[in-house]
């Protein structure tokens, strides 16, 4: 068969715009072949931002994003962006995976945008550049110095606002909508601000100010509610206006990136939120928590400290919804409604099988257990009663917002129970296979996701780096021998998958280009690829274990140069290399030499330095 020239190709780093339209539309045509979809992991204070715009953290909703990030991530065939859980962070612990209560992350807010026509220039531009001109790190987070900027920032914003008619209408929709459960988000926040200790020890009615147990505490929680909104009347405007811009921003980037081709995908965490338990205290399990058992990884358990509601609350006998079941139900339906392009779901099991503890005990593995599986207990449970929170609040969530199910990521690592085994199989959901994990790319099913790492793990460079050491000899060799027979063209011969598998263990460009390539060469429909894999950063985003440092890691402003560098230097991926690879692994290359021509010389291109 004749092929057809693809004429003025240039190797160079970067491919010229002819050469990246030829690049883009092989990758798709590639991706349709193997019925794959690659989405990254960027979270909103990772995303980068020009110089001129650097308030010192990221967001997806920035200018940067939507003008540079956005269209570079679509040219290489990206079609989602899985950010972190959208929680407002602690005073002091900014940590997404353990938010202070349900409402949003204000530093999403993009300043830039503020300080612009488009919002009546509520915040002053000299303000603007003050705060980007004083930001002392350009390449990671200070949140010192961002919480004090944010919050003259849009203090100056709110003053500006209430004294105008812009936005006032929003507000007072929003207030009508959202308004009672932010108000005592905000007044959460105010007293934890007087206090600075856990609610746990707050003094006198405001301990149990939205839970009162008696007659009389509930008259003095009114008194007392009344009081607070009186003296802090302002303060808690300023919180739902910070909150409303939120939303505002939400709608209209998710029109924006789903006209650009690309979904936002949101991040549910298996923390209630402080604020969260505060208000609804009396719903939860008392001296219990949610954890993990004993396992190879954590001999003594993990304490996450959770708190549980108590299962006779999320549903009545009769099954419809109790109290905290419909509480559940509006976090899930909140979430879909700001997320188009899915949800992820941390640690699933704790929606099927929890691991219950109690907090007093010093043993986790003392009085504790797996609270529906437990033979005889009080909240027993059975065959697919076990999938009752996904089924009957999750799901319907999803689908009242026109998301299918099968944009559902259930992150299942650890000790996978039977029943929730069952419950995945069952509705055919979606887990996940890291191979960082030495999870093996060839036996993963089609509807799981498959990635190198996320961000519990090191940089994949930083895994190669450890792995080619030495003191993991047999790991790198059977991972070498594996790698070899999985991305080797359909018909390979043992001799050649023998010499190709020692490429891969003495050549660590070649190890990370066929780990890029395992991704497609899986039965796994889904691939994802995290920040620092995607540009090639070698530094780890988040160690578990410690506070200090996590969070803070940013992509560059010259992120598209530096995506380059690293992929000439086989140190990120190089995509059509990797779905070329995926197409010869399955025989799908015979008939389609044009096709490969395109993924090849692209492949080319992007390699040479």
């Amino acid at each position: 068969m004749k092929v057809n020239s693809v004429n003025n190709v240039s190797f160079q780093r970067k491919p010229m715009a002819h050469e990246m339209k030829i690049y883009t539309g092989a990758l798709n045509e590639g991706l349709k072949l193997l019925d794959k979809q690659i989405d990254v992991i960027i979270h909103n204070s990772s995303a980068p931002s020009v110089r001129s715009e650097n308030v010192g953290i990221g967001s997806l909703f920035s200018r940067t994003t939507l003008n540079k990030l956005i269209p570079f991530l679509k040219s290489h065939s990206i079609s989602g962006i899985q950010q972190e859980p959208n929680g407002i962070r602690k005073i002091g612990d900014f940590s997404p995976y353990s938010p202070e209560s349900s409402a949003k992350n204000i530093f999403v807010i993009p300043l830039e945008k503020l300080a612009s026509d488009a919002y009546h220039n509520l915040l002053s531009k000299e303000t603007f550049h003050n705060i980007v001109r004083n930001n002392p790190n350009a390449n990671n987070v200070d949140y010192n110095y961002v919480s004090s900027a944010f919050d003259i920032a849009l203090k100056e914003a709110y003053g500006n606002f209430k004294k105008g008619n812009f936005l006032k209408k929003d507000f007072a929709k929003f207030k009508s909508l959202k308004g009672e459960l932010y108000e005592k988000y905000a007044i959460f926040r105010i007293l934890d601000g007087k206090y600075k200790k856990e609610w746990s020890e707050w003094n006198g009615i405001d301990k149990n100010l939205f839970a009162p147990s008696t007659e009389v505490e509930r008259e003095l929680a009114v008194k007392r509610v009344a009081e607070l909104k009186e003296e802090y009347k302002d303060e808690i405007n300023f919180y739902l206006f910070k909150q409303m811009l939120i939303e505002k921003e939400n709608a209209e980037v998710n029109k924006l990136t789903a006209d650009m081709g690309i979904k936002i995908i949101g991040d549910s965490p298996v923390a209630t939120p402080a604020a969260d338990e505060w208000i609804n205290q009396n719903l939860f399990l008392e001296g219990k928590a949610l954890g993990c058992p004993p396992d190879f990884f954590s001999p003594e358990g993990q304490r996450w400290g959770f708190r549980y509601f108590k299962p006779e609350k999320i549903f009545n006998k009769d099954g419809s919804l109790g109290e905290a079941g419909i509480i559940l139900k509006k976090k899930y339906e909140d979430y879909f409604a700001s997320f188009p392009g899915g949800l992820r779901i941390d640690h699933v099991i704790g929606l099927i099988d929890p691991f219950i503890y109690t907090t007093s005990e010093k043993m986790t593995a003392k009085n504790s257990g797996r609270i529906y599986s437990q033979a005889g207990g009080k909240y027993e449970k059975h065959g697919m009663e076990f999938a009752d929170i996904l089924t009957k609040i999750v799901i319907p969530a999803a689908e009242k917002f026109g998301i299918d199910k099968s944009k559902i990521i259930c992150e299942d690592l650890g000790e996978v129970t039977k029943p929730t085994a069952m419950v995945m199989k069952e509705l055919n959901l979606s887990g996940i296979a890291v191979t960082q994990y030495d999870y093996r790319g060839a036996t993963t099913p089609q509807k799981d996701l498959i990635m190198l790492g996320s961000h519990d793990n090191s940089s994949y460079l930083e895994f190669v780096e450890d792995l080619f050491k030495g003191h993991q000899a047999h790991r790198l060799e059977k991972k070498s021998k594996l790698l070899a027979e999985d991305t080797s063209p359909k018909g390979s011969t043992q001799g050649f998958i023998n010499n190709y598998a020692h490429q891969i263990r003495t050549d660590k460009s070649k190890f990370i280009g066929a780990s890029f390539a395992e991704l497609f060469t899986s039965p796994a429909k889904k691939v994802q690829i995290f920040f620092t894999d995607l540009f090639g950063i070698p530094k780890t985003y988040n160690r578990p274990g410690t506070t200090v440092g996590n969070w803070s890691l940013r992509i560059g402003e010259n992120f598209e140069r530096d995506y380059y560098k690293a992929v000439s230097e086989g140190k990120a991926p190089n995509f059509a290399q990797a779905i070329a690879t995926a197409i010869r692994q399955r025989g799908l290359d015979k008939g389609r030499e044009h096709l490969m021509y395109k993924l090849d010389t692209s492949a080319k291109i992007l390699a040479e330095k």
